[in-house]
């Protein structure tokens, strides 16, 4: 009859390397903060990408408003320069009555840039402006309310910017929080003490990088 064969070194529980002491408490701490870390930054990613889409809408919405303004100050120009022309030739012709009529109708912003360019005695001195409508008499207020929303809007942009960068790094600093956890929830299954404080060290540093990026981010509560 055979003989039974046994290992002459069975597995036992004292053969196996101990963990330290410290390594359940810190990793319970460290899973315990990445875990917390990681719902808050969903949480912030989530409301900084928000605040980007509506500062990005109220950017267009200003732009827009911009190009209607413009587009009514080029309008009113336009009849302003009929308008002028109009007084000049009827001025031309000697027939003050219909020049006057002209001049009664200018707009306000067309009336305060006549009368200045009046004030220089065009007619009699050619260091005079050529006409009305230079840049330092015409002042169109709708012009000037464009150019005060497409600043606006520009201003909106760079806002929408910066809040679409800092929901990224939100995003980014999750996926390290999630990095830490696998490796922390992955170093305790090693039974090897190199590897499993090597994967507590890569977890670790994760961590450590994600808290740095954390802290130097604004919140939005």
């Amino acid at each position: 009859m055979g003989e039974n064969r046994q290992d002459p070194t069975p597995a036992t529980p004292e053969n196996k390397p101990k963990k330290h002491g410290m390594f359940e408490p810190v990793a319970l701490v460290f899973l315990s903060l990445a875990t917390v870390g990681t719902a808050w930054c969903s949480f912030q990613a989530a409301s900084w990408g928000a605040v980007s889409q509506r500062t990005l809408n109220r950017s267009a919405a200003e732009s827009r408003k911009a190009a209607a303004d413009q587009l009514q100050a080029y309008q009113m120009a336009l009849l302003d320069v009929l308008l002028f022309s109009q007084h000049i030739n009827a001025r031309a012709s000697s027939n003050e009555v219909l020049a006057r009529f002209y001049a009664d109708r200018f707009r306000g912003e067309a009336k305060a840039a006549f009368e200045s360019w009046m004030s220089t005695q065009p007619f009699d001195n050619p260091q005079a402006p050529p006409h009305p409508f230079v840049t330092n008499l015409y002042k169109p207020r709708l012009l000037a309310k464009a150019a005060a929303e497409e600043t606006k809007s520009e201003q909106l942009w760079t806002q929408a910017g910066e809040a679409g960068r800092t929901s990224r790094t939100y995003v980014l600093i999750t996926v390290l929080l999630a990095s830490a956890l696998f490796c922390s929830g992955m170093a305790s299954k090693f039974e090897v003490l190199w590897i499993r404080r090597t994967a507590l060290a890569l977890g670790l540093a994760a961590f450590a990088f994600a808290a740095y990026l954390l802290f130097s981010l604004p919140v939005r509560l």
